[in-house]
């Protein structure tokens, strides 16, 4: 795009001309109002950038007097002329237009709020103290530019009024009040009203202080500001912030929320139960079409990572597979690097690990997928961090739900207590969404039972398998290897899973059938790796120094509840992670099925202005099927399995001998071994083994090639 004299950006005409080039050719029935929301969009995103220029040159003060009154002079009319555009658009669009197509093109001013933040800390550190490097500019140069700077952020806020009230939007809108608060880094909680001075001074709603954040208003003005049914908001522990919840005072002490969900279109106040990896993703995502959303934790979050009562698989290995680590980075664009810096290993499968399957190591030439080892509190706790700076999310510890609230069919919030104490009081918490992601100890059928409606159906595939985990101090194994994976399979039940993890730890996983736990004494434990397949693993142990006990686990069934059924349709509730799909652990899934739920409900949302909750579980059901797939065909064939969901008949019989033969084929032939690697990290539907010509030919046609007893090498 050429560099026009921005004064043009005040005519339509003019606009639309110079907007036509840019039109692709399959977006020719764009409206005029569309044209001029794109054009204005792009050219505020041009002039921002420049005055950040100009003012980040006159903070490095590498120029004299003239240059920096050259550059504070320009910066000031750039700013008019963003000014100027959210004037055209006011005047401009229709109304309904702009509440039409805004979810199709994102925010409503199409600018970052990194943008925003850097403007004002910059021109407030100008007008307060002067250019600290250099020379100082013309103080009615500065005066000038705060000026504009004010006016131009009153006029947005205006506009943003008057277009959308205080309508929650989508993706990264959500109307006046988080627009007003990401303008000037405060709290979404704090409200603006929707009323300005007309006026060309900057006559804003909130006011910087002294330390140039926003000022907090009164209650009289969040009364105003903030209406609610019955012309007032009762005031709860929730609302005082993420960070500093208060403990009930009475036995009863309701806690409404507001209730503008169905006229907004949004999901108004959401509530998650459970604070923990699948809750915190499920928040993040949530809070781009909620005006609050509010996680309670029965645990005390604390500064540090480290193990949680509510969390026991804290204490045992986890993987983020491939899957996971890309639904991650979707999520929370920069984890996965922290992750990194903070000593989570990456590694590839299986060229860095010692994989035996099927009787025999495989080739470590093979094609491999990444995946992450972070310790489950690592991971935890870097989410946690990323989630709860969001001022939209807000948490409250010590505090267990004890039920739904609302009637058979229609979820309106939930009943809580906080814990310790003699005498817990009861609070009822009113919610729009009440999102369960308590894990495995769901209670939510009981819940539902409680209120008269059916509890869902589950479905259950149990092998009775229970593992333990015991943390090492080691060298790195032989042949630069960096762990094991022993896959147990129906003839040969044991298993392993031996990975690095921060802090130059090594994470022990060791899993038998049924009535064949590992021991809970650390040579017990290391006596047990010696009844595996191969020997490797246990003569690595011997000579490794454990850090403490082992700990075990036995809630290994694959049980899945089928919230998505006709006849299970709960307005006001939805069911996430292991709440909803729990899978054995063994097979690594959990932590990345949380991240692809995640994924999904936000996919689901995008560009909708609302969408009821039955459709999200459906959501959510796809988004786990491949897991599902995946961890009970591998269990259904394991010896003493039970359950309604295991598959058996001549079918099943005959799908698991043709999946013995791909098995076998995996440690020699880098196309079976590629694509079964994407399948059991989730990238890739189970059927992809029974469909891909390719696999099917080399399974039933080709011999497996040579067997590897010996341990792997590069």
């Amino acid at each position: 795009m050429t560099s026009p004299n921005y004064a043009t950006y005040l005519h339509l005409p003019e606009l639309l001309d110079l907007q036509r080039p840019l039109t692709p050719g399959d977006q020719q029935d764009l409206s005029d109002s569309e044209r001029l929301f794109i054009v204005v969009h792009q050219a505020s995103e041009t002039l921002l950038s420049q005055v950040l220029v100009d003012l980040r040159h006159i903070a490095s003060g590498q120029c004299g007097q003239r240059c920096h009154d050259r550059r504070a002079q320009r910066a000031t009319r750039l700013v008019g002329a963003l000014e100027g555009q959210l004037k055209l658009l006011h005047h401009t669009l229709p109304r309904e237009d702009f509440l039409l197509f805004r979810h199709r093109f994102g925010t409503a001013s199409g600018l970052q709020s990194k943008q925003f933040h850097e403007l004002f800390a910059r021109v407030r550190k100008l007008t307060k103290h002067g250019d600290e490097d250099g020379p100082a500019a013309d103080p009615e140069l500065l005066t000038a530019l705060d000026a504009a700077v004010r006016r131009w952020r009153h006029t947005h806020i205006e506009l943003v009024a008057h277009m959308l009230g205080d309508r929650p939007g989508s993706a990264e809108t959500s109307g006046l009040r988080w627009l007003a608060a990401r303008l000037d880094g405060s709290s979404d909680t704090a409200p603006h009203t929707a009323s300005y001075s007309s006026s060309d001074t900057a006559s804003d709603t909130v006011s910087y202080n002294a330390e140039g954040s926003a000022a907090e208003p009164s209650a009289a003005e969040q009364q105003a500001a903030c209406p609610v049914a019955g012309g007032r908001r009762s005031a709860g522990p929730e609302t005082e912030g993420p960070r500093a919840p208060q403990p009930p005072t009475a036995e009863r002490q309701p806690v409404t929320a507001p209730r503008r969900a169905a006229a907004a279109g949004g999901l108004g106040h959401v509530v998650v139960v459970g604070g923990s990896v699948a809750g915190l993703l499920t928040a993040h995502v949530l809070a781009d079409h909620a005006e609050r959303v509010t996680v309670l934790e029965r645990d005390q979050y604390e500064d540090t990572p480290g193990p949680r009562a509510g969390v026991p698989q804290s204490r045992h290995t986890h993987v983020l597979l491939t899957s996971g680590m890309n639904a991650l980075e979707e999520l929370l664009p920069g984890l996965l690097p922290a992750l990194e810096d903070a000593g989570a290993p990456r590694l590839a499968v299986p060229g860095d690990l010692g994989v035996w399957q099927a009787g025999q190591w495989i080739s470590r030439r093979n094609p491999s997928r990444p995946i992450m080892t972070p310790s489950r509190p690592l991971l935890e706790h870097h989410v946690r961090r990323r989630v709860l700076d969001d001022p939209r999310v807000h948490v409250r510890t010590g505090v267990e739900v004890t039920g739904l609230l609302g009637r058979p069919g229609h979820i309106t919030g939930v009943a809580v207590r906080t814990r310790g104490g003699d005498h817990p009081a009861r609070q009822e918490i009113e919610a729009d969404l009440v999102v369960d992601a308590s894990g495995r100890a769901s209670r939510t059928p009981a819940w539902l039972a409680d209120l008269g409606a059916p509890a869902p159906a589950e479905e259950l595939v149990e092998t009775g398998r229970a593992y333990a985990t015991c943390v090492f101090h080691a060298d790195h194994p032989p042949e630069d290897l960096d762990g094991f994976y022993i896959v147990p399979d129906a003839g040969q039940p044991l298993g392993a899973i031996v990975l690095p993890v921060e802090g130059d730890r090594w994470m022990v996983t060791l899993s038998g059938p049924r009535g064949e736990a590992p021991p809970g004494d650390a040579e017990g434990f290391v006596e047990f790796a010696g009844r595996l397949p191969h020997s490797a693993p246990h003569k690595w142990l011997r000579s490794a120094r454990p850090a403490g006990r082992p700990a075990g686990y036995r809630h290994t069934a694959n049980r899945r509840r089928r919230y998505d059924r006709p006849g299970q349709h709960n307005t006001g509730l939805l069911v996430v992670g292991d709440a909803a799909c729990a899978l054995n652990p063994v097979y690594g899934q959990g932590l990345s099925v949380a991240a692809l739920n995640a994924v999904a409900l936000r996919e689901e949302l995008a560009g909708k202005r609302a969408v009821p909750s039955r459709t999200l579980q459906r959501a959510v059901f796809r988004s786990a099927r491949r897991a599902w797939d995946v961890a009970t065909g591998a269990d259904s064939p394991m010896p003493g399995v039970t359950g309604n969901a295991v598959r058996s008949g001549p079918a099943a019989r005959l799908l698991t001998r043709y999946l013995d033969r791909v098995r076998a084929h995996v440690p020699n032939d880098p196309v079976v071994c590629g694509t079964q690697r994407d399948v059991l990290f989730l990238l890739a539907p189970p059927r992809t083994l029974v469909t891909s010509p390719r696999v099917l030919r080399r399974a039933l046609l080709s011999p497996a090639g040579p067997d590897r007893s010996a341990p792997p090498t590069p």
